[in-house]
């Protein structure tokens, strides 16, 4: 993402509200699911050869401006690794019927602050040599220094804060500034094309201990990832279960019985791109090259994370928050910095998403 002239950020409110009127966890969270499936279908597509009908997909691919102060930004990397922000939100239709949805939003240059809470944020990291990746998920109650978006620090608060208040802009410039990582590029979603993706790829296999393995698709699959109460460590475990979700939809979108079935295909790369936004330096060529360049890479070369946390606590004004274990996690973003992730999780293993087996 190039410089361009910055735009300043309204200051809102807290924007923290009561259980009884924030949006339901299915809205919250299916967005997590749709932001991964959508950027690896198109790498999956590309990467078999399908170019034709790529290039038709990805006409429905939304744009957003991004305004950024280049001078408070992290250098780029010199090693061609590339860091992709993937945000997923509500979409706000509780609290504005019939409006726009986040990307109408996202796509234009009037942010409507407060409108949004970001409840889903991962950083996708692709080794230079592109073949591997990397999904590190950030709890959204993490607590962390909000940044606007020309990169000037705000308030003490959740990270979920940092698009409601600032828009996409601002939520790349407090990425950047937690982990000094140079953000190449953004990915944002719309919730409602969950099921449309999960009914395209004719549903996606779980393994859920003591009782079996299922195929997942629509409402299933949400009862699934929205899981908490029920889990033994709540809110991470309901993490583990999405990244295990996100496992699986990789393993069916490169099965043959999805490549091969044209039909299927279609509907699926429809899907996502319908439900999906990217940064406006982020042309559809240069999307396709990244394809090409990663035609290889497969569910076994694909990692989940979670940013080292130190477990919850009560803040007075944020409330429930996640305490990130700030010394852990610095070894973790230098570790990608070097595009020596592999290192770190030999040396924190707890950090990584155990196998389907494991997952509660």
């Amino acid at each position: 993402m190039g410089t361009r002239r910055k735009h300043a950020a309204d200051d809102a409110g807290d924007i923290e509200s009561t259980e009884a009127s924030r949006p339901s966890f299915t809205r919250r969270h299916r967005i997590a699911l749709i932001a991964f499936v959508s950027l690896v279908s198109i790498l999956i597509a590309s990467g078999f050869g399908f170019a034709l009908l790529l290039n038709h997909t990805l006409s429905n691919v939304k744009r957003v401006p991004v305004t950024l102060n280049e001078a408070k930004r992290p250098e780029p990397a010199t090693n061609k690794a590339l860091n992709i922000l993937m945000l997923g939100a509500d979409a706000g239709s509780a609290r504005n019927p019939g409006g726009n949805s986040i990307l109408d939003d996202a796509a234009s240059s009037n942010w409507p602050t407060g409108k949004y809470r970001s409840d889903a944020t991962m950083l996708v990291h692709i080794s230079a040599d592109r073949k591997k990746a990397y999904v590190v998920s950030v709890p959204r109650d993490s607590y962390v220094k909000v940044h606007d978006s020309t990169g000037e620090p705000r308030q003490d608060t959740k990270i979920n804060a940092a698009l409601s208040l600032y828009g996409p802009s601002g939520a790349i410039s407090t990425v950047e500034n937690l982990t000094d990582l140079r953000i190449d590029h953004l990915a944002m979603v719309d919730w409602d094309g969950f099921e449309s993706i999960t009914n395209a790829l004719g549903g996606v296999e779980v393994t859920v201990p003591g009782r079996g393995t299922s195929n997942l698709k629509g409402k299933e699959a949400l009862d699934y990832v929205r899981e908490r109460h029920n889990l033994p460590n709540g809110d991470f475990d309901r993490v583990k279960r999405q990244q295990n979700f996100l496992r699986s939809i990789l393993s069916k979108l490169v099965d043959r019985g999805t490549l091969t079935n044209p039909i299927k295909l279609t509907k699926t790369l429809d899907s996502v791109t319908k439900n999906l936004a990217v940064d406006d330096d982020w042309s559809s060529s240069g999307m396709r090259s990244l394809a090409i360049a990663m035609r290889n890479i497969r569910p076994g070369n694909v990692t989940f994370m979670t940013i080292p946390t130190k477990g919850t606590a009560n803040d007075p004004i944020a409330g429930s928050i996640v305490v990130v274990d700030k010394g852990k996690s610095a070894e973790l973003f230098k570790a990608l910095r070097d595009d020596d992730v592999d290192g770190f999780l030999t040396a924190n293993p707890d950090t990584q998403l155990g196998n389907a087996q494991s997952v509660s």
